[in-house]
């Protein structure tokens, strides 16, 4: 014995059955969807963070490769070795006579090429005041020279007028181009 609904009973199933529809729409595509894009959130501010971290780095080497250019134009060898051996000496000669100072002995080495980079290497002899000798050696260290003390002996035996005979091993390193 099945009996009709009511139109009313019919009216209250409808509104039953759209209930638990849109309560299963709600809890099988909703509520995930709502998760899932929550997640995807969070996963860009999350990668916006490592891309502003990045720029930042980013825009800190381009500084630090602007410096390395400077100073890969202070070291940087066009010359054949023969030549930039040439130039040290006359280098190192030019700022002896500004200071005043008397090289007694001036010898190239022979270069030392690496995989990287020639190492240009003189022995000189100073006979000049000590005061001189380190002012000309200070010199030589810094800009436009740059160059390296690997030796420094000094004679005190060798003193006459006050002057003191040194020997010196300069070098300086350059990045073949």
């Amino acid at each position: 014995m099945t009996r009709k609904l009511t139109k009313r009973e019919q009216a209250i199933a409808v509104v039953c059955f759209i209930f638990i529809i849109v309560y299963m729409v709600y809890i099988g595509v909703y509520r995930p969807l709502n998760s899932k894009v929550a997640q995807i959130n969070a996963q860009i501010i999350s990668q916006e963070t490592k891309l502003k971290k990045n720029l930042k780095i980013i825009k800190e080497a381009q500084g630090l490769e602007d410096e390395y250019k400077a100073y890969l134009g202070n070291f940087a060898q066009s010359k054949p070795n023969e030549q930039v051996m040439s130039s040290i000496l006359s280098e190192i000669e030019g700022s002896a006579n500004k200071l005043g100072l008397r090289i007694s002995d001036l010898k190239p080495k022979r270069v030392q090429k690496n995989d990287y980079y020639n190492q240009f290497s003189v022995s000189l002899t100073i006979d000049s005041h000590f005061e001189d000798i380190i002012y000309f050696l200070y010199t030589l260290q810094n800009e436009p020279y740059n160059f390296n003390v690997d030796e420094i002996r000094f004679d005190q035996g060798a003193r006459s007028k006050g002057n003191m005979k040194s020997n010196v091993v300069l070098s300086k390193i350059l990045i073949p181009s």
